[in-house]
Formats: C-alpha cells, sequence, structure tokens
C-alpha cells in the first residue's frame, strides 16, 4: 500500500539504527512488527500475572514430557 507519511527524520535514523534495517520502507514495516510483538507479549504476560492463562505446573510439565508411547509398541507383526 502506498501512502504518505510526515516521518521525524531523527527518529527515523535511530529506528532505523536500531532495527538494523536500510530503508523508509523496511524500517517502518519492521517498526509495525515490533510494536506487534511487544504488545502480545505484554498481553500474554498480564494474563499468567492474573492467572487468567493457565500454566502447566512443574510436575505436569514433566508429566507432558514423558514419553506417551513405549518404543516398539507399534511394531507389525
Amino acid at each position: 500500500m502506498r501512502t504518505t507519511v510526515n516521518v521525524d527524520p531523527d527518529l527515523l535514523a535511530e529506528v532505523a539504527r536500531l532495527l538494523q534495517t536500510r530503508s523508509l520502507t523496511e524500517t517502518v514495516n519492521a517498526a509495525l512488527r515490533e510494536v506487534i510483538t511487544i504488545t502480545r507479549r505484554a498481553r500474554l504476560a498480564e494474563r499468567v500475572r492474573k492467572g487468567s492463562l493457565p500454566v502447566p505446573t512443574p510436575e505436569e510439565v514433566r508429566r507432558l514430557r514423558q514419553q506417551q508411547v513405549k518404543t516398539g509398541s507399534l511394531t507389525s507383526k
């Protein structure tokens, strides 16, 4: 999509340096992706803090990591 925007050149240069981008388009797209990622992580962390996101206990994690099917139990006869 093509559009016209007024961009602060100092801000653009700083963001391009931080994101290691070269062009205006690349910098803007990378910055937008970063905002999305940061916002999603913050929302996820808030859900964990509030307890509204189920987080498995260490015991549940160990159980989930255990082998579900015994080796050799699916061999043909």
